[in-house]
């Protein structure tokens, strides 16, 4: 809860890369960790202590985090996947990155920190300004101290100051990110000759030996797969607590605690038109830029519908069809957009306005005001809220004591019942069925399949947002069908496959007779050579399914090139057959839509460099660190 507390007040980018820069403390024992005694410390880095009572409570936070999200998971399982490791590592890397805070000088003043509370909406009252009562009453509802959240906050700010600094040189050269956008939006042209493979059944006739070997060698093919009948209970928290059942005080101390959820910004829904402009643009680019904008005026002058107008002159990218943005708030576009946009009144068109992207011609369809949504309006979605949270605390308790239920033999109904729940029954189901009836995941399918008769699941299995208590009534095992049963799909199979190997045999021989280079429009006709659109990297060929091998293939060859070999492919109209293909252009990307996304592109580059950055400086950190293992027992659980 305290990230959504502060899902609003700041960026969580340095916590994240934060959160990948730990993963190099992968190795237990191993380089500069030592195990040393101590049973009031856990570890200590540098010197530093990480106490016994600080592990304590970072291990039991993560583990009721853990346990709250997935209540499936028992504490048991947690242990076998080393949380208390990873926990370690945790508070490694937040002492590592303290030190050298320190060291270098960093630190978050009083000042700082009651900045960055203040500007946190849920403490805010209704006209954007701090509000202590808000303040204590939003953390009380969180089970927070004052003390406990301004100290977290106080370290976040902390690691996105040295983030800062670490990361102040990160530069990336502008032409990389044009040379990287160049190379994924580059395109070709590749003609092809496609043989269907449907054309040689004729000619193969498989033979009864050919099928048996078949049915030897695929015989997982004709595997019927085990198949269980199911009973079972889904519990989801909404369905723990009934909405009605709040009272209207409790429910107006949790909208009061809550006011941020209920405020709602001014918002404009917009559509535009842009001529793409770069900031740093010539004097001449910017006059034809002008130019453009003015002719689109006078279109719209006439009376031209703006969607209509939009779509003819908005490059790729520009925006959806008819030029539209949909609704946005504050903060959402650069700032003259933003400017222009919110002073305009519904079915209001824009002069051109200047923004690092271009000149916009902005129209505004609708506006919604900003305000607090009332209580007894908001009333039905807070308790709703409530009763999920309030479900999703009482969660645990509910299957712990369904599952005891089921593994003593209990009908489920009754014990479902009990909880306002419901059970029900499967047909005799596979696992891949089990995953679409019950929600669950492959794995859990497969423990199910794998339950004798009469047998009850000891944990709750996670079906989405849902969990599922489980009792398998009846089981059926694996079999193969026999040869006699499936012969005649066999020699359907064979026929196919022996007819694309005709196909691309052919085409082998059709290979030889071609000649590298351009192919003008009378050879291509004798060929039979068909041109569909541009492949993009990494995509399909139009008509066809999907095949990395051939798209690879063509963006190696050069122009003019017949690519070597034939592709066994999939046409979406004739089916499998052979394909022979030829590269006759390569076509650079639209230089309009670069200017679109190249402020994209470039801060992507550059944010990859910082990330590349900060993580050197968190793995210089740890080769150089003293840590030592004090308590390895507390550590991992042991006799506890």
């Amino acid at each position: 809860m305290l990230e959504y507390i502060r899902s609003n007040a700041q960026s969580f980018g340095v916590k994240l890369v934060f959160g990948v820069i730990i993963l190099v403390f992968v190795f237990w024992g191993v380089g500069s960790f030592s195990d040393k005694g101590g049973r009031n410390l856990a570890a200590t880095v540098n010197g530093e202590p990480i106490t016994a009572r600080d592990f304590e409570m970072a291990y039991r936070n993560a583990e009721e985090s853990l346990l709250r999200n997935n209540p499936g998971l028992t504490r048991e399982q947690l242990k076998a996947q080393q949380l208390g490791r990873q926990v370690l590592r945790d508070l490694v890397a937040q002492s590592l990155l303290r030190q050298e805070a320190a060291r270098m000088g960093i630190s978050v003043s009083p000042l700082e920190l009651r900045l960055a509370v203040g500007k946190i909406k849920a403490f805010q009252n209704s006209k954007g300004e701090f509000d202590p009562a808000a303040y204590k009453r939003v953390l009380q509802a969180q089970r927070l101290s004052p003390a406990d959240f301004e100290q977290e906050t106080s370290a976040d700010l902390l690691r996105q100051k040295v983030f800062a600094l670490v990361t102040a040189g990160a530069w990336a050269d502008p032409a990389e990110a044009q040379n990287r956008y160049n190379f994924l939006r580059e395109k070709r042209t590749v003609d092809y000759i496609f043989l269907p493979a449907a054309s040689y059944k004729d000619s193969v006739k498989p033979a009864e030996a050919q099928a048996q070997a078949y049915y030897d060698a695929h015989k997982a093919a004709f595997a019927v797969p085990a198949k269980v009948k199911v009973a079972y209970i889904s519990v989801r928290p909404q369905d723990l607590i009934r909405p009605e059942s709040i009272d209207e005080a409790a429910a107006r101390k949790w909208y009061e605690a809550n006011a941020a959820r209920f405020t709602e910004e001014e918002q404009v829904k917009a559509a535009h038109i842009l001529v793409p402009l770069a900031e740093d643009a010539p004097e001449a680019d910017v006059h034809k830029a002008q130019e453009t904008a003015a002719a689109i005026e006078k279109e719209l002058a006439t009376g031209k519908n703006f969607a209509a107008v939009a779509d003819a002159h908005n490059g790729p990218n520009a925006a959806g069809p008819g030029g539209e943005l949909g609704w946005l708030k504050r903060g959402a576009t650069v700032k003259p957009f933003e400017d222009a946009a919110f002073a305009l009144a519904p079915g209001q068109v824009s002069k051109p306005v200047r923004s690092p992207f271009g000149l916009h011609i902005i129209k505004v369809e609708a506006k919604k005001p900003g305000g607090v949504t009332p209580f007894e309006k908001a009333l039905p979605d807070v308790r709703a809220s409530m009763a999920a949270e309030q479900g999703a605390d009482k969660l645990h308790d509910v299957l712990d004591s369904l599952i005891e239920d089921n593994i003593l033999g209990k009908p489920l109904k009754a014990s479902a019942q009990r909880f306002g729940l419901t059970a029900a029954v499967t047909d005799l189901a596979s696992a891949a069925e089990l995953e679409k009836t019950l929600g669950v995941k492959a794995e859990a399918a497969r423990t199910l399949v794998n339950t004798p008769a009469n047998a009850p699941l000891d944990t709750a299995l996670e079906a989405g947002d849902a969990y599922v208590v489980a009792r398998v009534l009846e089981a059926e095992p694996a079999a193969t069908e026999s040869f006699a049963k499936v012969k005649d799909r066999i020699f359907a199979a064979l026929t196919e496959e022996q007819a694309l190997a005709a196909a691309l045999a052919a085409a082998a021989e059709r290979r030889k007779e071609l000649q590298d280079g351009p192919l003008n429009p009378a050879l291509k006709q004798g060929l039979g050579v068909r041109t569909p659109a541009p492949l993009e990297r990494g995509g399909a060929l139009e008509g066809f399914a999907p095949d990395p091998a051939l798209a690879a293939a063509a963006f190696n060859a050069p122009v003019g090139a017949w690519l070597p070999t034939a592709f066994a492919v999939q046409s979406l109209k004739d089916g499998k057959g052979a394909l022979l293909a030829h590269v006759s252009a390569v076509l650079p990307p639209d230089a309009k839509e670069w200017e679109t996304v190249k402020d994209i592109m470039q801060s992507a580059v550059t944010r990859e460099r910082a990330e590349g950055l900060f993580e050197i400086f968190m793995q210089r950190l740890l080769v150089d660190a003293k840590i030592e293992v004090n308590n390895p027992d507390l550590v991992d659980r042991k006799n506890m």
